[in-house]
């Protein structure tokens, strides 16, 4: 009989304290997840998988979870998903007259060129992060979708098992010393004898 009134008054108890969880629960009003920071060249819930590269191929991270702390990551490269060709260095002289001067440019040239291979069963953006040294600007087509910073950066798209290829130039003008240009005297036409 005790049993039995223990029993009764612990099932009694357990049905208040379950009423008072949920009327709690009941009350509360729902809190909307936290949101994610989404990347500024991808649009929210893009249907595209998202290779993130620099310069020299190497895969970066997912900016959206890119730690801030003073640890660098461990960067690596798979030459199935990206490898350079083309890697080049020039220089030429550009000249110019204007009236009677020679105005004469030293021009540096860097180019290089991204195979990219989408190795995934879905369609794939490439983001290449391309660091544009001080006073040199991106001379190529296409041009980077957009630039932060002394980064340009470029999206190129490939379809499952797709090869792309992106050619990035880098040009910088170093102006010369401006030459007069000497005219050659101008000379009366003789007329022709017969």
């Amino acid at each position: 009989m005790i049993a039995m009134r223990l029993l009764s008054a612990a099932i009694f108890l357990g049905a208040v304290v379950s009423c008072s969880i949920s009327a709690s629960n009941a009350q509360e009003t729902p809190q909307p997840a936290p949101e994610t920071p989404a990347h500024a060249a991808r649009a929210p819930y893009s249907p595209f998988k998202t290779f993130f590269l620099d310069d020299t191929c190497r895969l970066l991270p997912d900016p959206a979870h890119r730690d801030t702390g003073k640890k660098k990551p461990h960067l690596h490269s798979d030459p199935v998903i990206c490898h350079l060709e083309g890697v080049a260095n020039s220089e030429h002289i550009e000249e110019t007259i204007v009236g009677n001067e020679l105005h004469r440019n030293m021009v540096s040239v860097s180019e290089q060129t991204y195979v990219l291979q989408n190795i995934t069963t879905d369609p794939a953006i490439f983001e290449i992060e391309h660091f544009v040294p001080l006073g040199w600007s991106v001379d190529s087509d296409p041009k980077p979708d957009q630039m932060n910073g002394s980064t340009a950066i470029f999206h190129p798209h490939a379809q499952p098992g797709e090869i792309v290829h992106l050619h990035v130039g880098l040009r910088q003008i170093k102006p010369l010393k401006t030459k007069i240009v000497k005219t050659p005297p101008v000379t009366s036409a003789q007329p022709q004898g017969n």
